[in-house]
């Protein structure tokens, strides 16, 4: 019986008890903000840059997503620091933390890469502010930033990541209300238990609202969330200008949402379910039939149909809301009469079509009830097309919280 004896010795060494590995942290995104290009040629030389985010969900840990989505060269940042805001600039010291990239300081952000940070032990309040800070001693291109207008960020010249506060008003670099290489920071041992992407463009970004005061539409729904019980956060992943069909016709407006769905969409870790507010700028961006970015109301419905089934393949939650109205909108050649027959097509076919999970009212929600096709005065930043703060209020609150109900269902 000797022929069996090294068989069996292979057996049990290969059975011999490994450690086990920890276990992997559930991440849940709680601020995001959708990488755009720039071209504008725009640098940086030893500078810190601190960038001010509200997160919508709280948690014991947290990581960070930087992107050199658009850089042609690779992005090198020698320090990134994390913190609690206070007010302002100025940040709880007793908070403050290195953030590292596999065990290192800095670090080195390949073309088109993005970069994750180790987890950091810090913790964090639903719906409350951090301070990111980050700093680059080498002259470094400005190609990967979000147009922001929801938050605000101060500059001073040097390293001055882990400085109490940075003095003065927030600075122009050259790119105006823009946050570079910032795309993300996820929470862990969070009471959410998913996350709920709003996708779609300067309407769901922010424009026009009160800068730095968590009222888009997203921020006022994760409170509401947040205030009924419902463990999910919300994360913005609107694109000003964006539009469904076609990238912008500024470098800022960003790649067609068609195209961008699967990186700021399915791509998100632990995200349930997606908002889709998008298709009034392929209407205003849009020249009349024979010009090559026009856009119809049937290829808006087949484009919101097409992320639809995207949605659900991946297993997630799909809903879509109505287009705002935008009759005379200050804006040159962005309205018709044309155009507006196009709209009110498209939200009739969304009011009554079954490819998504719920529809969600916006137009009913800003539109004046007197003037049909215009946003009610009250809401109105002064462009005719834009929602302003009470505006933005007003869409979260048009959002039935009994859409959410199986989240409480969820695994932590």
């Amino acid at each position: 019986m000797s022929f069996f004896r090294p068989v069996a010795l292979a057996l049990a060494v290969t059975c011999i008890a490994l450690p086990a590995a920890a276990e992997t942290p559930k991440w849940i995104p709680a601020w995001y903000a959708a990488p755009e290009p720039d071209y504008a040629d725009a640098k940086l030389t030893d500078m810190t840059l601190r960038q001010i985010v509200r997160v919508s969900a709280g948690g014991t840990s947290v990581r960070i997503r930087l992107s050199n989505a658009y850089g042609k060269t690779p992005l090198k940042l020698d320090e990134v620091r994390v913190a609690r805001r206070d007010t302002g600039s100025r940040i709880d010291t007793a908070s403050d933390r290195a953030v590292t990239f596999n065990g290192f300081g800095e670090v080195m952000i390949a073309p088109g890469a993005y970069a994750v940070s180790d987890p950091i032990d810090l913790d964090v309040a639903d719906n409350s502010d951090l301070a990111v800070s980050l700093y680059a001693s080498g002259t470094v291109p400005l190609t990967t930033l979000h147009d922001i207008q929801r938050a605000v960020m101060f500059t001073a010249k040097g390293r001055q990541t882990s400085a109490a506060d940075i003095p003065g008003p927030a600075a122009d670099i050259g790119i105006g209300a823009s946050f570079p290489w910032l795309a993300g920071v996820d929470v862990s041992n969070s009471k959410s238990r998913a996350a709920v992407i709003a996708f779609g463009d300067s309407i769901t970004d922010g424009f026009g609202i009160a800068q730095d005061q968590g009222a888009t539409w997203p921020d006022v729904l994760s409170r509401r969330l947040d205030d009924a019980g419902i463990p999910l956060s919300v994360v913005n992943a609107a694109i000003s200008g964006n539009r469904i069909w076609h990238h912008g016709n500024w470098s800022r407006f960003g790649e067609a949402a068609l195209a961008r769905f699967d990186r700021d969409v399915l791509a998100q870790p632990n995200a349930a379910a997606v908002i889709v507010l998008i298709g009034i700028n392929d209407l205003g961006h849009a020249a009349g039939p024979g010009h090559d970015q026009y856009v119809s109301a049937q290829d808006i419905m087949a484009g919101l149909s097409q992320m639809a089934d995207r949605a659900h393949s991946k297993g997630l939650r799909i809903y879509v809301a109505t287009l705002t109205p935008f009759k005379d909108t200050v804006f040159k050649d962005y309205y018709s009469d044309a155009k507006e027959t196009e709209r009110l097509a498209v939200n009739a076919w969304i009011r009554q079509q079954t490819v998504f999970d719920g529809v969600f009212d916006f137009d009913k929600a800003v539109e004046d009830p007197s003037r049909p096709g215009y946003l009610l005065p009250d809401f109105d930043v002064s462009d005719h097309l834009h929602p302003d703060t009470e505006g933005g209020a007003a869409m979260a609150k048009a959002i039935p919280l009994d859409s959410f109900k199986w989240a409480k269902k969820l695994k932590r």
